[in-house]
């Protein structure tokens, strides 16, 4: 059953994030994850979805009606502790201060488009619909919010973009990030 993100569900969606999705947000460290959901759970512009089955979370989607920005709110909701484990992450693995910088050069933080942030389902449960189902709620919940439109950003190299693709998305750019090529997708939700 798919429902809104609960403060008790965020230790399950930090490991399925940190399993399923490697990257800088993950090399922050689990704790900066579950700060990470726990500021979004107050901030309207943000939603997390999960699909959960007998109080398993199988996966998630998350969505946000506005990136620019976005992430500078969510670090200032306890700017304290963000700034505590960013700053001990980054003594521990220097090589991340690069990292720290590129990111916020992401194109996204630029724009006020709709975008989702993140759709993942754990290993043991992909390939059953369920991001399939995910991805049919984030765009009603994209919907219900007033918006026709959202966009996604994908690392070139994943096998989600095939996902992208059948989903309906239309390829719109691709652009370098982290060293690494990325694509955008556009989203036009019908009625």
């Amino acid at each position: 059953m798919i429902a809104k993100i609960k403060i008790d569900d965020i230790p399950q969606v930090v490991k399925i994030h940190r399993q399923e999705l490697p990257g800088f947000l993950s090399e922050l460290g689990e704790d900066f994850l579950k700060k990470f959901y726990d500021a979004s759970l107050d901030i309207p512009e943000i939603f997390t979805l999960v699909e959960k089955e007998n109080e398993q979370v199988l996966g998630f989607v998350t969505g946000a009606t506005r990136v620019k920005g976005l992430y500078k709110e969510i670090i200032f909701r306890d700017v304290f502790s963000f700034i505590w484990l960013i700053l001990n992450n980054l003594i521990t693995h220097p090589k991340n201060i690069v990292k720290m910088a590129k990111i916020l050069a992401y194109p996204g933080f630029a724009e006020d488009i709709p975008e989702i942030l993140t759709i993942v389902v754990s290993k043991s449960h992909q390939g059953k619909g369920i991001g399939k189902k995910l991805w049919t709620e984030a765009v009603k919940e994209f919907q219900k919010r007033g918006f026709k439109k959202f966009r996604v950003s994908i690392y070139d190299r994943l096998p989600a973009n095939e996902f992208y693709k059948k989903m309906g998305c239309r390829f719109e750019k691709s652009f370098q990030f982290l060293g690494e090529k990325m694509n955008y997708y556009l989203y036009i939700i019908r009625d």
